[in-house]
């Protein structure tokens, strides 16, 4: 009896221990029934109940199947639920991959603006042909110089390059809306007309002479001034200023008028270029000056033609074509008359 006892206590130690762990579930206790035996049933002696020094007496061999059946079952369950805890603690660790982040787009870059390429600078065109201005210069109620053309300026001189320089043609055209910038009416000496475009740099004057001895006028000096921004790269470092000296004579009270183009060359005053040359082309021309008429309107034109012949010539050419058609005449009637006589006195 006392050892069932200590198998027991020593079943519920170990219980106890493994309950401890945690996470066990304690075994249930199992009441075995154990059948009493003959020894055990006996009476005890008062004396041994009396005196506890006695000890009880202990049977031999006691049969005790179903301890050591308990025993083993305790130890089974016990085995059984220590396989039981260490699968449930068993910490199952899942590693958790974080989903790739997906890398931000870049920006597109925008393409560069290619910068603008400056378009190219256009060849000068032809220069059109000058148009036809009338201009007058009036002091008080008198016009004394009327005069209408149209006139270009054909302008060679020296270009300097980078490495050399060359000759270029720049050609200048009077245009018809120029100004009449200043004048004189003197009437017994010299008269002059100035015309002006588009600034005072660019002007044309026209000078007039009288001669009280013929009673004729002629154009005594052409004189033109340009600005030096009409010829870029050259050696002029002032307006050029050309010069034609005098030219037809003209009858008072008369125009003097050609249609024709007429080519007058000018000389530069400056000698800046030894190689400049220039040539004034005037045409659709008709000028008069020292009027003392109060219109707008020319006197009686006397046309060009070549040299200026006076009017005295072609009469004088007439004449003697004439004489000598006399002469002509005269001769070939005295010739028919002696050779009509020589003819008789031979018959």
């Amino acid at each position: 009896m006392a050892r069932l006892r200590i198998f027991l206590f020593a079943a519920v130690l170990c219980s106890l221990a493994v309950y401890g762990q945690g996470g066990i579930t304690p075994p249930e206790t199992v009441i075995i029934p154990v059948k009493p035996s003959s020894a055990s049933t006996a009476e005890v002696p008062s004396s041994s109940k009396e005196d506890p020094t006695v000890p009880s007496p202990v049977p031999s061999s006691p049969v005790i199947p179903e301890t050591t059946s308990v025993t083993e079952t305790a130890s089974s369950k016990t085995a059984a639920t220590t396989m039981n805890t260490t699968t449930t603690t068993t910490t199952t660790t899942t590693t958790t991959t974080p989903a790739p982040t997906p890398e931000p787009t870049p920006a597109p870059t925008p393409a560069p603006t290619p910068a603008p390429t400056p378009a190219p600078t256009p060849a000068p065109g032809p220069v059109p042909p000058p148009e036809h201005g009338k201009w007058n210069y009036t002091e008080g109620n008198k016009t004394c110089i009327l005069v209408e053309f149209a006139a270009q300026f054909n302008v060679t001189y020296n270009k300097k390059m980078e490495n050399s320089t060359e000759l270029v043609s720049v050609l200048v055209n009077v245009p018809k809306n120029a100004t009449v910038l200043d004048g004189s009416c003197n009437a017994t000496g010299a008269q002059w007309l100035q015309l002006s475009w588009p600034t005072n740099e660019n002007n044309l004057t026209l000078h007039f002479q009288l001669n009280s001895t013929t009673n004729m006028y002629s154009l005594s000096e052409f004189v033109v001034s340009f600005d030096v921004a009409l010829f870029p790269n050259s050696s002029l470092t002032k307006p050029l200023v050309l010069v034609h000296g005098a030219e037809w004579a003209t009858p008072l009270a008369a125009s003097y008028r050609c249609a024709a183009a007429t080519r007058l060359p000018l000389t530069e005053t400056q000698q800046a270029d030894p190689n400049l040359t220039a040539m004034l082309t005037l045409t659709q021309l008709q000028e008069e000056a020292f009027r003392t008429a109060h219109t707008d309107t020319f006197s009686a034109a006397r046309d060009c033609g070549g040299n200026d012949v006076p009017d005295a010539v072609p009469i004088a050419v007439g004449c003697a074509l004439g004489g000598l058609v006399v002469v002509v005449l005269v001769a070939y009637l005295v010739g028919r008359r002696r050779s009509a006589a020589r003819g008789y006195l031979s018959m």
